[in-house]
């Protein structure tokens, strides 16, 4: 399961960089939580750092695979962060956002890699002809 979860985190992340690639403005994003989370100004200035501290970390990790770090260490400091930033109801809300995320991510990798095999099955019966 724990294996289920970093793969997830880690297509999570290249996801996030890609869609932020392709909209080139993560404002919007930011907005958009702080929305949902009712952030105040100061709230919102230290929840982007602590995102963008998050995706440095996995970019980083994603870079240096087998260094000793790990997804759940990098989870829980960024979970210990958003912590001291949010009030108990904004937490809540933003914990569920982030644990549906990681699910989401899991199901579309499984999705992923089932038609992958998919593909590959087909290949080597139509190479086989």
């Amino acid at each position: 399961m724990m294996k289920k979860i970093i793969s997830a985190l880690v297509v999570m992340f290249a996801m996030t960089m890609s869609v932020n690639a392709q909209s080139n403005d993560t404002s919007i994003f930011f907005k958009r939580i702080g929305c949902y989370l009712e952030l105040d100004k100061y709230q919102m200035e230290t929840v982007e750092i602590s995102m963008d501290e998050f995706n440095e970390a996995m970019e980083a990790l994603s870079d240096q695979i087998g260094t000793g770090k790990s997804v759940e260490n990098i989870v829980n400091r960024h979970k210990h962060q958003m912590k001291q930033i949010l009030n108990d109801k904004q937490y809540k809300k933003y914990e569920k956002i982030f644990d549906l995320t990681v699910r989401n991510t899991i199901e579309i990798n499984n999705e992923l890699k089932i038609n992958n095999e998919l593909k590959i099955n087909n290949e080597l019966l139509a190479s086989a002809k």
